[in-house]
């Protein structure tokens, strides 16, 4: 056997895959140890750091690919800066559907479902929340994703099909027991966490923040977006939801875990569940077998011009 034979040549691919992986859990160790040593020598400022982190998504910047038709873009002016939004509009559209990422999301994420609705000869519209992706701004909550939801669905709607992913499935479910879904009769919530206290809670765990900081982290970002989290959760809200309503989530999510499915499924009235294995939190939004029973789902409402 020659030396080639017997020693195998490291696949360069492999080696960069170790050397970072090795970077993120040494910048995230510092990261961690930082954040237990200050939530107990200064709680006040670890609550404001992490209040920072809390609320800044990291952005997503990626073009649609060149196989899906080219997309209308316009921006709408809000109180919290520059609205990018994409358009996708049939000139005789079976339903109209609006679509909503995830935190650190964006539009792109939505092209294989985008593909998929064209084909069924639906009207497609998303946009990148706030700090996201092509629009403005930097900071961003589940009350944003609620007030940029309001925003499109006043200026460029209205839409019957709402359509979302993660914190944006979250904040899809509250707005439809509010005014802001008034116009949509079904919708789709994909990986949906069902109490944002609980995020505040596995954010806090993430960065070993002591109970006492994370209290003192969920009271800021109550006051900055002014409104109770309690109230974000589906528990509270979801009896007030009085439409059809998809819920899609993966067994093996290790973002959302799958138990909040439940929870989504015990309080919505009228819910239909599809729970998947081995996609995770993202690949779900790649799955051809998935995201043809969300247009199945979609295109099963009354039609409308």
């Amino acid at each position: 056997m020659s030396t080639q034979e017997a020693l195998p040549i490291p696949r360069r691919g492999g080696f960069r895959k170790t050397l970072f992986k090795g970077i993120y859990q040494g910048v995230l160790g510092a990261l961690r140890a930082s954040f237990w040593i200050e939530s107990r020598l200064l709680p006040r400022r670890a609550a404001r750091r992490a209040l920072k982190m809390f609320t800044t998504p990291q952005r997503l910047r990626q073009p649609f690919p060149p196989t899906l038709p080219r997309a209308t873009e316009q921006d709408l002016d809000t109180a919290e800066g520059r609205l990018r939004c994409f358009r996708w509009a049939p000139p005789q559209a079976r339903r109209r559907v609006l679509l909503m990422h995830g935190w650190s999301g964006a539009s792109t994420q939505w092209q294989h479902l985008i593909a998929l609705l064209l084909e069924q000869e639906c009207e497609v519209l998303c946009f990148d929340c706030i700090g996201h992706g092509a629009s403005g701004g930097r900071q961003a909550s589940l009350p944003t994703f609620v007030a940029m939801l309001h925003q499109v669905q006043r200026q460029l709607g209205p839409f019957d099909s709402l359509v979302g992913h993660s914190l944006g499935a979250a904040a899809a479910g509250y707005a439809l027991s509010t005014e802001v879904g008034r116009g949509f009769d079904r919708a789709v919530l994909l990986a949906a966490p069902a109490d944002i206290e609980d995020v505040v809670r596995r954010f806090a765990a993430f960065l070993w923040i002591n109970d006492k900081v994370r209290q003192r982290l969920q009271l800021l970002v109550e006051q900055r977006y002014q409104q109770d989290m309690a109230s974000l959760a589906v528990s509270r809200y979801g009896p007030q939801v009085q439409i059809p309503v998809l819920l899609v989530h993966d067994q093996q999510d290790q973002e959302i875990p799958a138990s909040d499915l439940q929870s989504f499924a015990a309080a919505l009235h009228h819910r239909q569940v599809l729970e998947t294995r081995g996609l995770g939190h993202l690949k779900i939004l790649k799955d051809r077998a998935t995201l043809g029973a969300v247009v199945d789902f979609v295109c099963a409402g009354e039609e409308r011009a």
